[in-house]
């Protein structure tokens, strides 16, 4: 029954640069937790001088163990997460789909209004460690962290 919301900001400058990436892990599967129900929220929005260039809002209330299962939602998986970049380009894009074998969860990437948004979903929280290395690292944002690469 946890309650979970978030709020981003971001105002930029015309000239501003951004990599974001957020994740939520519903359980650690690891000690054998699962969510079964609560609220969760999250909300991001993105202006550049002044200008809303993303919005995006998650809502999940009640059974969320039920909705994460929803393959529309989640598709049975735990962890989840977002990378928005701006500006962002359609060869970033490709940089990305290249790398889709080694993925091992599902990945999906998007270009428009000149960012870049990024959803990976995993079963866990290790797999979803995983994708999001290989795709920070194909949009620009080496070197890692060390903590992120052991």
């Amino acid at each position: 029954r946890a309650r979970f919301r978030r709020d981003i900001e971001i105002d930029l400058a015309g000239d501003g640069r951004l990599l974001l990436a957020e994740a939520c892990i519903f359980g650690r599967s690891a000690m054998g937790e699962t969510v079964v129900s609560g609220s969760f929220f999250d909300r991001w929005r993105l202006r550049v001088d002044g200008a809303l260039r993303f919005a995006d809002s998650i809502r999940l209330d009640g059974p969320i163990a039920q909705t994460l299962t929803d393959r529309a939602v989640a598709g049975s998986g735990a962890a989840i997460a977002s990378v928005v970049k701006y500006p962002g380009n359609a060869e970033d894009v490709e940089m990305v789909r290249a790398l889709q074998q080694n993925f091992a969860a599902e990945v999906g990437i998007s270009a428009w209004n000149g960012l870049v948004v990024t959803r990976c979903v995993a079963a866990n929280a290790a797999q979803l460690r995983r994708d999001l290395v290989h795709v920070l690292t194909a949009l620009g944002a080496a070197p890692l962290p060390r903590l992120w690469m052991n």
